[in-house]
């Protein structure tokens, strides 16, 4: 089974878990709503109104929290900006339509920033680290989460990690998708540059480098899954088995939904 096939079958059965959660949790409300007080003070409605509860809670936090980081690493970078590289690098890269930006630091910073409109963060460290092929190597990878949405994607499978936690399929699986994020975005690299020469070259480099400060708003080009990508650069005509243990987790899901189910109905 191709990669990409295998991948949107798990992620649409952690979909599928969540979305059938949901709905029972819809249910659930309605049905309270309409029994009134007599059964909302029985033991397990009270247990599923603070699962309801601890859901949305959650949620909402990470949409105020993603919102105020941001606007604060947008405006760290913008202050950061180093207007003769950017306007160097944006035309060189014009056929792209990607904006890129570059900030004067000397961390290692690579990565995608922002939702609607993606663009490419890049330090100076980083153009002055590495040579030109290996520079569009490490832009390439950004370019392909720009082009994927991969930070929208990011955002998303963030609020279910942090509402659904209590689902133990939710966590493998997003572990699982986010790795094959990095390698899709590799593979996209070594497709355009026609060689997995450059890119190895930066991975190499990277996991010399040890850990680099991440951003939580954003889709990074970092140690993330290292020991995957420097696979497929070894070997790019190899298909990388990412392995993905699902079967006590989806058994647990499963109780935990049925839980809910005849929790609601008693």
């Amino acid at each position: 089974m191709r990669p990409e096939t295998k991948l949107r079958g798990i992620y649409g059965l952690m979909i599928l878990f969540v979305t059938a959660i949901i709905v029972q949790m819809g249910l659930f409300i309605v049905h309270q709503f309409r029994h009134g007080v007599a059964h909302a003070v029985q033991i397990n409605y009270i247990l599923i109104d603070l699962v309801i509860g601890y859901t949305l809670s959650r949620i909402i936090w990470r949409c105020v929290r993603q919102w105020r980081l941001s606007r604060q690493w947008l405006a760290q970078f913008g202050a950061m900006r180093h207007d003769k590289l950017t306007k160097r690098l944006n035309y060189k890269y014009r056929e792209w339509g990607t904006e890129v930006l570059v900030v004067r630091s000397e961390a290692f910073v690579a990565l995608t920033i922002g939702m609607l409109r993606p663009r490419i963060v890049v330090s100076t460290a980083v153009l002055e680290r590495f040579d030109d092929k290996e520079v569009q190597a490490i832009l390439l990878h950004e370019r392909h989460h720009c082009r994927s949405r991969d930070n929208l994607k990011l955002f998303f499978s963030t609020l279910l990690m942090d509402g659904f936690r209590y689902l133990p399929i939710v966590k493998p699986i997003l572990t699982y998708y986010r790795t094959w994020q990095e390698l899709f975005a590799d593979r996209f690299v070594i497709r355009r540059m026609g060689t997995e020469r450059y890119l190895g070259q930066v991975l190499l480099a990277l996991s010399k480098l040890g850990h680099t400060r991440r951003i939580e708003t954003a889709v990074h080009f970092e140690t993330t899954a290292l020991h995957y990508r420097m696979l497929q650069v070894l070997e790019p005509d190899q298909s990388v088995r990412v392995p993905i243990a699902l079967l006590r987790p989806l058994l647990a899901s499963c109780s935990i939904l049925m839980l809910l189910m005849l929790g609601g109905d008693s």
